[in-house]
């Protein structure tokens, strides 16, 4: 075996690694019930309300502009969930096929883009229904959810230079 195959197949002995547990969430995740789910969505939701100091039309008006991004966004993680599945049971495989493990790896690489597209919805979505003020209060929450106070939670570097270009 060459060493650029050995290569390739601890680049995707690694992804499986970042992948499972990023399943065995899902599949958490997956357990809890609609009352849970529904539970976990308007504390989200209050969470963003008391937050960003939204009013009750704000509120309304966010709640039907997330609905379909929330309904692709579980769609997404379904079918991430399946490509989990399908390279694990090629891993498994006697003898894996180096073109079903890139085609796997591909296909998760695309869905990972459009959920990141989802997440960006959704804080459009906020933002399209923010004033001003509510802009900066918004601002302020993301970068303090990125940790960018502290450690890029990106790159993991206690100064990271980047911090300063979201800053300004």
């Amino acid at each position: 075996m060459t060493k650029k195959h050995r290569i390739i197949i601890w680049l995707n002995v690694f992804l499986l690694v970042i992948n499972i547990p990023a399943f065995t969430t899902i599949l958490f995740m997956n357990r809890s019930t609609v009352s849970e789910e529904s539970n976990d969505k308007y504390k989200s939701d209050m969470f963003l309300k008391k937050e960003l100091n939204l009013t009750e039309d704000q509120f309304i008006a966010l709640s039907k502009l997330d609905g379909n991004v929330f309904r692709s966004y579980q769609v997404l993680l379904d079918k991430q969930c399946e490509f989990n599945f399908d390279l694990l049971e090629e891993l498994s495989a006697e003898d894996p096929s180096k073109e079903a493990l890139d085609s796997i790896a591909n296909r998760i690489g695309r869905y990972q883009t459009l959920l990141k597209k989802q997440t960006i919805k959704h804080f459009m979505n906020i933002r399209s229904i923010c004033t001003e003020e509510q802009e900066k209060l918004l601002d302020d929450l993301l970068q303090d959810m990125m940790n960018l106070g502290d450690q890029c939670a990106i790159c993991n570097k206690q100064n990271c230079d980047r911090k300063d270009r979201i800053r300004k």
